[in-house]
């Protein structure tokens, strides 16, 4: 709770800063939504997929033309392993979700085109799940751990005519080092309104 506090104190400070360019239309908040795949560079020898669905809502602002920040919170879909053939009734899933924000550096390609670089922090929390029999009882085990990461990442945003939708493709990496992953890819396309 003291993480998002924090972050929404940065994230109004960074816009009350900000509220001096709204009368030129200078600073413009959105909402979004972005889908993809994580890749997952593991730590160990694992036959578990490394290839993760992840889904994130984000809301942020532009601030004047190459500027920009945003809040954001991720959830990934979950991998199984099903062991039974080494261990009697025994399944391994581990997922990962998340929560941070993002610095944006937008670079104007044409009047509707913008490359763009990220630079974030982030609160990783990544969950594994054990379901095993123990004494002829099924027995389930699940341990958390978190660690804060930085995140890089770019790509290239569209903006629709009307100046309100954009559409964007991004690649961000991410030295997550939480056992087992020892590193994410993220290759992500999303959607924006913009207010």
């Amino acid at each position: 709770m003291k993480r998002i506090i924090f972050l929404f104190t940065l994230f109004f400070s960074t816009t009350s800063f900000a509220n001096i360019y709204t009368n030129n239309s200078n600073f413009r908040p959105y909402i979004g939504i972005n889908g993809g795949v994580n890749i997952a560079n593991y730590t160990m020898q694992l036959d578990l997929d490394s290839d993760f669905i992840s889904a994130t809502i984000n809301a942020g602002a532009k601030i004047g033309h190459n500027f920009g920040i945003e809040l954001f919170f991720s959830h990934s879909s979950s991998n199984s392993l099903d062991i039974a053939d080494q261990y009697p009734s025994i399944a391994y899933e581990l997922y990962f979700q998340n929560f941070g924000f993002d610095i944006y550096g937008y670079y104007g390609i044409t009047s509707d085109i913008d490359f763009f670089t990220t630079f974030g922090v982030a609160n990783y929390k990544l969950k594994h799940q054990i379901d095993y029999i123990y004494s002829l009882q099924e027995t389930e085990e699940s341990k958390t751990r978190n660690n804060i990461s930085t995140r890089i990442g770019i790509g290239l945003m569209y903006t629709f005519p009307g100046d309100k939708i954009s559409m964007l493709a991004q690649y961000k990496y991410i030295p997550i080092s939480l056992e087992p992953v020892n590193n994410l890819s993220e290759f992500s396309i999303g959607m924006r309104y913009t207010f």
